[in-house]
């Protein structure tokens, strides 16, 4: 047989030969040239399926579309019809209604046409304007900068002169926020090159906050309103818990199945609202703020206000494609503010510990410009930074689930991480913590003071600390107790003790609102651990510049929330100095009495070292 013709081969089946003959290159009989081959038949119908597929795939999806925008357009017509019933049957609330149908315009506008798209529309004829008819120089511009921000000083001074005159004493924590910017300075890298203007419009920024939320009846109304909405909206947990853990033990065990599902439940909410695009519009609008008015990059605006609600550790997987080109400077912005702030699942848990609610999220919103402030102080940019402004706002990415449904779902499947990461902190620290203690006592009582822990330590290394931010003298050792164990345990753990002290009516409220202001941000030794575990995950090619930085990040976080602390003992109303004096009076008069009968001093003297040994 022919081996060389490639039609006919040979096949060797049982030692038999066999032949084979390729059927392909046959010679084919009949006119063949105009018939079409089966291969290309069955391909074409084929692609007529795939194309009526894909059409009807089309159809179908904007046929869903059309729909959800038909039973959208319902539901907001059917809340305006309700909008008016409820100022014909009550007009008291006409404001409120106003507010509503504010809200519910962009919420429609944001839906069809997008709010950064109207918003462009309304600006660029305005800029086209005032590029043609107000051509004013760069010189002139930056004059005009610097001499509105020398007038709000001035206003502010003035403010402040009026506001502090019949109070002195509140110049306490002023002193404290020139005190800290001075310490900043002196350890900056590069004292010369400190960019001035983010400095100041972050204490500017501050102030503005303080006086809106502490001084302005309005505005403290609003965010009480705020507070007050968001502590009902978390107590809705309560269902939940009871469901799972039972109606009449769910309370026994506070922290595991009270507080702990409220970060659950808050955590599918802010999934949703990722969902729904209201988070990237807040912090887009946030980090546009920091941007335009401190003169700092996109990317640390950026992640410091996205550090406002999601956590400096969540944010390294917006901040991963930028992290290999940013500057030291930048990279030093990111991380102190990181520090500095508190993610807002976390917010929630903090709330149910009993402290004021309108405090604990206006402290990590007032912290963010002070945050950016403090870098800039301590850490000046010397390079040229070359990040762009349109790649880092995109890179926020909208909630990619299908539906609702499955945004709240993953949100809670999130937290899941968030609270093992508190569980087992809480065991380890609060263990620890027991075994120090032990330790320190032990150690002193051989020397004849057994009283020394951890606790007793704090209270006098940070003692000055909350005295120049303006605490009360007699809460002083109290708030320096909760400051060593935010910066060498966690905050967490601060927050309990503090709700712990508001429920015994322990401290003062100006020294619960001050030690709230000092709480609120990641500012401990175990975050710079967590934190550069992160930010190597995102990107290892710089763990050195991330391990250089992060004590100074730390400490800086920390610094921004006695500022913002700082602040609010300014605009606090109410003398620190009172219930000092109330006490002495007290003390007076008690000594007085042992004239007339020395035994019950004694008696309360007992009973006090009573209490303090059974509360160790």
């Amino acid at each position: 047989m022919d081996q060389t013709n490639p039609l006919v081969s040979k096949l060797q089946t049982n030692g038999n030969a066999s032949v084979v003959v390729d059927m392909d290159v046959l010679p084919r009989k009949g006119n063949y040239e105009h018939s079409a081959d089966p291969a290309e038949i069955t391909d074409t119908f084929g692609q007529l399926l795939n194309y009526c597929s894909e059409a009807v795939s089309t159809c179908r999806s904007a046929i869903n579309h059309w729909f959800n925008d038909a039973i959208f357009l319902a539901l907001v017509i059917a809340y305006i019809i309700y909008i008016v019933f409820v100022i014909i049957f009550d007009t008291s609330t006409a404001f409120w209604t106003v507010v509503d149908l504010i809200i519910i315009c962009l919420v429609v506008i944001h839906r069809f046409w997008g709010i950064p798209t109207v918003l462009a529309h309304i600006t660029t004829p305005l800029l086209k304007i005032r590029r043609r008819h107000c051509v004013v120089s760069p010189k002139r511009q930056i004059l005009a900068g610097r001499v509105f921000t020398a007038s709000l000083f001035l206003a502010l001074g003035v403010y402040l002169i009026v506001d502090l005159y019949d109070e002195p004493e509140r110049l306490i924590p002023l002193g404290g926020l020139i005190l800290f910017l001075v310490l900043m300075f002196v350890t900056s890298t590069a004292p010369s090159k400190v960019q001035w203007r983010a400095v100041l419009w972050g204490l500017l920024l501050q102030f503005i906050m303080g006086i809106i939320i502490l001084r302005w009846p309005p505005g403290y109304k609003v965010c009480k309103l705020m507070g007050d909405a968001v502590a009902k909206f978390l107590s809705f947990t309560d269902y939940g818990s009871k469901f799972v853990f039972g109606e009449k033990t769910y309370t026994m065990h506070v922290v595991v199945f009270k507080i702990l599902p409220v970060v659950v439940y808050f955590s599918a909410v802010v999934s949703i609202l990722y969902y729904l695009g209201v988070m990237q519009v807040i912090i887009k609008g946030l980090a546009k703020l920091f941007q335009y008015t401190m003169n700092t990059t996109a990317v640390e605006s950026f992640a410091t206000a996205a550090h406002i609600f999601i956590g400096q550790v969540v944010s390294t997987v917006a901040l991963k494609p930028f992290l290999r080109d940013i500057t030291l400077s930048e990279l030093n912005a990111v991380m102190t503010s990181g520090f500095a702030t508190v993610a807002g699942t976390v917010i929630a848990a903090y709330i149910e510990f009993g402290v004021p609610a309108e405090h604990v999220i206006t402290a990590s919103f007032m912290s963010a410009p002070a945050a950016l402030a403090v870098s800039k102080l301590n850490w000046p940019e010397t390079e040229v930074p070359r990040g762009e402004e349109k790649d880092v706002y995109m890179n926020l990415n909208v909630g990619n689930e299908y539906n609702i449904m499955e945004a709240a779902s993953a949100g809670a499947l999130t937290a899941i991480k968030l609270i093992s990461y508190v569980t087992v902190n809480l065991i380890a620290f609060i263990s620890l913590l027991a075994f120090l203690d032990y330790f320190l006592s032990s150690m002193g009582s051989r020397v004849g003071h057994p009283e020394v822990t951890f606790q007793f330590l704090c209270s006098y290394t940070f003692m000055p600390l909350a005295l120049v931010m303006g605490v009360r003298w007699q809460d002083c050792g109290k708030v320096a107790e909760l400051i060593g164990k935010k910066i060498f345990i966690n905050e967490f753990l601060s927050f309990a003790d503090l709700g712990t002290m508001i429920k015994n009516d322990e401290i003062n409220e100006r020294s619960i609102v001050i030690a709230t202001y000092i709480l609120c941000g990641f500012g401990s030794i175990a975050a710079m651990g967590i934190n550069l575990g992160a930010f190597t995950a995102a990107d290892p090619s710089r763990r050195q510049d991330y391990a250089k930085g992060m004590l100074r990040a730390m400490i800086g976080g920390n610094v921004a929330c006695f500022m913002t602390a700082c602040v609010a003992g300014i605009l606090y109303e109410g003398n620190p100095f009172q219930n000092m004096v109330e006490m002495n009076s007290n003390m007076t008069t008690m000594l007085n009495s042992t004239s007339v009968n020395g035994t019950s001093l004694v008696g309360n003297m007992f009973n006090q070292s009573s209490l303090i040994n059974g509360t160790l």
